[in-house]
């Protein structure tokens, strides 16, 4: 009797691409809860904790690592989860890890050149640190002489640190784009969360201790190392999964086609974006003094954009290759509700924190209270700017890289502004200068993105938006000022039995804004039915007041 061979198992077949961004944006907007309590509460005990010159170290420091890992990075992060799901799908798992060898082996050769240089100058390395300490009258005696006497003597160690931290970088960038790839949200956050906020709560503990400046800087060592071995073993695990796909006999080119190019454009894009940014105007602020308030002022308003963004982190470029791809969707629609996202996000967020920013540094951050004006500066520039990043991605996924390059160059005007405003505004101007630069890049690559691509932005929602933003801002402008204003002698108790009155006040502005936007005609017909489609918490309630 003839056995008949059993019928193979199907090969299930990958999520359709609605369920996989409805997924990853369930992910991210369950995080956002925790990140936005461990951002606020890290932050704040930080900022109470260090003077300004203390923390003006720990940012100039912190610069100058963000400045090499930027060189290292050879723009292979933005390239790797455009190609990281096209080499898989072309060449299989094979090609996958070659393509992944073949850019840690870069970085690492950069790496090595690097530390080479800060051996050979670290003469001058220690000399630029005393000037910078020595460049503002502001500083106290004892914190003065407490920052001398480490760098005159730890110069090695500085150097040693810079080396790990960027090692630590390495894997840790090329890990947190390949998890971008798959939409593996809820690991991406969970140790996006980690390395974020481990830092500084570590800074806190050795602070707490007395540790000074060698448990500040162990603690700027051993969180991400933490995070990233959270992250290598995370892929490893997702690895198995890959390891079952089907692997073609022919995986291609070492190095996939155009892979190059899009790293120089990347690398382009990495360099503008570390020049227009606070990471480059630090070194005009004018001493540590300054350069702590400058961060201060940045830290508060990134704090709240990243916490507002969080939905839709590491989904466009993942969304807007896969609508290439012929995987569902048009590119307009993607992009038009991606932008209608950001919108309902980022213009009532940033005209909240406008609106209570001196009561913020007053109550909660007085020796920081010179940051309020940069808040002020700030938020229309970064918040614009991160809602015009929708169409900068677009173009990088269809290969539109001349523009791109365009908006990189843009974005350098930076330089000249910098140079110019910083000595007439002073911190107010450094601000300004890279902020205004990247607003220009932005609105760039957006008029170029309803050029090229038929990108259309949603004005009539944006109006909307902006009248009940506006609705809100008189409401939460009148109940700050009953807010009580804390006095330098406040402890960090009194301050933090203030965050409960800014929460109480920011809720009654969101509920506001919620209902000023439903008078005004709440989300349009095509967005609610993609709302109703998305798999998120409390969605009847949210259906029910926009």
């Amino acid at each position: 009797m003839t056995t008949l061979p059993e019928p193979a198992a199907p090969t299930p077949k990958p999520p359709a691409l609605a369920a996989q961004v409805s997924r990853a944006i369930l992910w991210n907007t369950l995080f956002a809860p925790i990140r936005l309590l461990a951002e606020i509460l890290s932050t704040l005990l930080k900022l109470w904790a260090l003077v300004p010159a203390q923390y003006g170290f720990l940012s100039v420091f912190s610069a100058v690592n963000n400045g090499f890992g930027t060189a290292i990075d050879l723009g292979t992060g933005r390239a790797l989860p455009k190609y990281i799901p096209e080499t898989l799908r072309s060449g299989g798992p094979r090609a996958m890890r070659r393509l992944l060898t073949v850019v840690l082996g870069m970085q690492l050769a950069m790496l090595v050149l690097i530390a080479g240089g800060q051996v050979v100058f670290r003469g001058w390395y220690a000399s630029s640190w005393a000037t910078q300490i020595n460049g503002s009258d502001a500083i106290k005696a004892t914190v003065r002489g407490e920052l001398l006497n480490y760098v005159g003597t730890h110069i090695w160690t500085l150097i040693a640190i810079t080396v790990v931290l960027q090692l630590v970088s390495i894997f840790y960038d090329v890990g947190m784009a390949y998890l971008s790839s798959f939409f593996k949200q809820r690991a991406w956050n969970a140790v996006d969360i980690t390395a974020q906020v481990l830092p500084k709560l570590l800074v806190i503990g050795v602070i707490a201790v007395g540790w000074g400046l060698p448990g500040l800087l162990f603690a700027m060592v051993a969180a991400p190392t933490i995070a990233t071995c959270a992250l290598l073993w995370t892929i490893m695990r997702h690895q198995r999964e890959i390891a079952a796909l089907p692997q073609p006999a022919e995986i291609g080119p070492r190095i996939p086609a155009g892979f190059m190019s899009y790293c120089a454009v990347s690398l382009l894009m990495n360099g503008s974006d570390f020049v227009a940014s606070a990471n480059f105007a630090i070194f005009f602020a004018g001493g540590l003094v300054n350069a702590g308030v400058l961060t201060a002022g940045v830290s508060i308003v990134r704090m709240v954009l990243a916490t507002l963004y969080t939905p839709m982190v590491g989904l466009q470029v993942p969304l807007f290759t896969r609508v290439r791809g012929g995987e569902g969707g048009t590119i307009n629609g993607a992009y038009q509700s991606v932008v209608r996202l950001q919108v309902l996000l980022l213009i009532p967020g940033g005209v909240g924190l406008l609106v209570l920013a001196q009561q913020v540094f007053a109550s909660l951050l007085p020796e920081y209270s010179a940051a309020a004006t940069l808040v002020w500066v700030l938020v229309p520039c970064l918040f614009v700017e991160s809602m015009l990043s929708a169409a900068h991605n677009a173009l990088i996924v269809y290969e539109r890289l001349g523009s791109v390059v365009m908006s990189r160059v843009l974005a350098l005007v930076a330089v000249p502004l910098v140079v110019m405003l910083s000595p007439v505004l002073g911190i107010v101007g450094v601000a300004l200068a890279f902020g205004l630069a990247r607003v220009a890049a932005g609105l760039w690559v957006t008029l170029r993105g309803g050029q090229l691509l038929g990108l259309r932005w949603p004005w009539h929602f944006t109006l909307r938006v902006l009248l009940a933003s506006g609705m809100m801002a008189a409401v939460v402008g009148g109940l700050s000022i009953l807010l009580p204003t804390l006095t330098l002698e406040a402890t960090a108790l009194d301050r933090l039995l203030q965050l409960p009155l800014l929460l109480g006040v920011a809720i009654v502005g969101a509920l506001v804004l919620f209902g000023a936007l439903r008078l005004t005609g709440g989300l349009d017909p095509a967005d609610r039915e993609q709302l109703m489609r998305l798999k998120l918490p409390g969605k009847r309630w949210i259906m029910r007041i926009l």
